[in-house]
């Protein structure tokens, strides 16, 4: 136990430090871009997530999860995403488990045309595929337990897009340090964490990306901060609510696709307040 508190202790350490060095992407000496980039704010958005899962235990510490999730954004006025998830978790150790998942993903994509010189908004849908791998390492001390999660994810695109503006697959490391406390004879469980969500292959501007060689660099792309509690109706059936707020950032390209000049380069900042359920049914 105390080589895996140690573990713990030292991830939790490293996940720090690459949080540090990812931060202000733009003031990167090594940054090839002829200017820096223009800053958004977006308005605060309120979001909702349902989610609904069936666990399925398969054999000793392994068990199969598949889920069903919907994603609410604008104020709640508009459905976001819907993912379909199965994955794979294993308990390596009574405080190790690893992870594996795929998410096929319906992202509701608005734009404004003009009809009839009015602007009007045309709503799509494209299609996402995400594959996830987990690793989880857990400690208690007393009555809480305390757990350092490390997923790297691997988002997909299905729809046309300019390499030098999007990577695909975009790849991201999200280390999340979470505590939980277990009421003694209550079936509730309160619990708090924080998550980073780190891009490892960001693209970065250049002035023509036919004359120069395109780089990647690596940011925090959010930081969340969540307090939620689970709540065991019996054996089988089991809810998760839960608040989560998001501090967002991304970096956003634009080039002339025939000469390959940067028309912009954009940085876009938004806080997001998600409220959630979770219904989890276990075979």
């Amino acid at each position: 136990m105390k080589q895996s508190l140690r573990l713990l202790m030292l991830a939790a350490a490293l996940m720090c430090s690459v949080g540090l060095r990812a931060q202000n992407i733009e003031n990167d000496p090594r940054l090839e871009s002829p200017t820096t980039p223009y800053e958004i704010r977006q308005d605060d958005d309120i979001q909702a997530r349902f989610r609904a899962i069936l666990d399925i235990p398969l054999a000793k510490n392994l068990s199969l999860e598949w889920s069903e999730q919907v994603r609410m954004h604008n104020n709640v006025s508009d459905v976001d995403k819907i993912l379909s998830t199965v994955g794979l978790n294993y308990k390596v150790l009574p405080w190790l488990k690893v992870g594996a998942s795929y998410s096929f993903v319906n992202v509701r994509d608005e734009d404004v045309v003009l009809v009839n010189d009015k602007s009007v908004p045309d709503v799509t849908w494209q299609n996402r595929h995400l594959v996830n791998v987990d690793v989880t390492g857990s400690y208690k001390v007393g009555r809480v337990k305390l757990s350092l999660r490390e997923r790297v994810r691997f988002n997909f695109r299905t729809d046309q897009v300019i390499k030098y503006e999007h990577p695909n697959p975009a790849i991201s490391l999200r280390s999340r340090l979470k505590a939980a406390y277990d009421i003694r004879q209550c079936r509730w469980e309160p619990y708090a964490y924080v998550e980073l969500y780190n891009t490892l292959n960001a693209v970065t501007a250049v002035p023509n990306y036919k004359e120069y060689n395109i780089a990647y660099k690596q940011y925090i792309s959010r930081i969340r901060f969540s307090v939620g509690t689970e709540f065991k109706i019996n054996n089988y059936h089991r809810l998760d609510i839960y608040y989560r707020f998001h501090m967002n950032q991304s970096y956003d390209l634009d080039y002339k696709n025939n000469k390959g000049d940067l028309k912009e380069w954009r940085h876009e900042k938004q806080n997001c307040h998600v409220i959630g359920l979770d219904y989890k049914f276990k075979l």
